[in-house]
């Protein structure tokens, strides 16, 4: 998937819109809080964005530490970008009972807090460029990975732009190899495009597969 912060997104002459407002909102669903992303949130997620399996297929290197991470998040938890986009970050809380698993990153531990029940699993990104065209990325803890919360987090992500943003259609880069995450768009309706982007993954040739989702019936007032 794209790092957002970094991606060249172009938009089509001719086809902008009004201009975006951001819509800063807690999503949830029946396990997970996706919480609007801000610096705040980097020592409760560094250890799972330090896992180098977390990686594999991303063109990225994971932060060398607390600071560093805090200093991406400052970065990108701006959400009025350049070139009239709006970046869009959501932290993924799970929300459960106590006894968590181990390996699971804890939220808080203040006694009578009840984000001491929850955890963080992952991160959701969108970029919203001005003509409604949505690019989207995600990551998943290894320690929570084929779970479902990407799937589920995804689901309540592209709702949000449908509604809120009003956009036209989601995409999604993706490394070929990269099968778990084509086989899950794909179960989320998106259609593979017949081109492929020839890029690199840390130096070397690789080829991403690009999909969309396009949206059905019209838009919602």
């Amino acid at each position: 998937m794209v790092d957002h912060a970094r991606a060249l997104v172009r938009t089509r002459p001719g086809a902008v819109k009004a201009p975006l407002l951001f819509v800063g909102e807690t999503l949830n669903t029946s396990r997970l809080s996706l919480e609007p992303l801000t610096p705040a949130h980097a020592p409760l997620m560094y250890a799972g964005f330090a896992e180098p399996d977390l990686y594999r297929w991303i063109n990225a290197e994971p932060p060398v530490s607390v600071d560093d991470l805090q200093l991406r998040f400052e970065r990108i938890a701006n959400p009025y970008a350049p070139r009239g986009e709006l970046w869009l970050n959501w932290a993924l809380r799970r929300m459960g009972p106590p006894g968590r698993p181990k390996g699971e990153y804890r939220s808080a531990e203040r006694e009578g807090d009840s984000m001491t029940d929850s955890v963080y699993v992952g991160l959701v990104e969108a970029t919203v460029r001005p003509d409604r065209i949505v690019f989207l990325a995600y990551y998943v803890f290894t320690a929570h990975a084929r779970q479902g919360f990407a799937r589920e987090a995804c689901t309540a992500v592209i709702e949000h732009l449908w509604r809120a943003y009003d956009a036209a259609e989601v995409r999604a880069d993706i490394d070929f190899r990269n099968v778990p995450s084509r086989c899950l768009v794909e179960s989320l309706g998106f259609v593979r495009r017949a081109r492929n982007i020839v890029t690199t993954l840390r130096g070397a040739p690789s080829v991403d597969c690009r999909y969309r989702l396009r949206r059905r019936g019209p838009p919602t007032r």
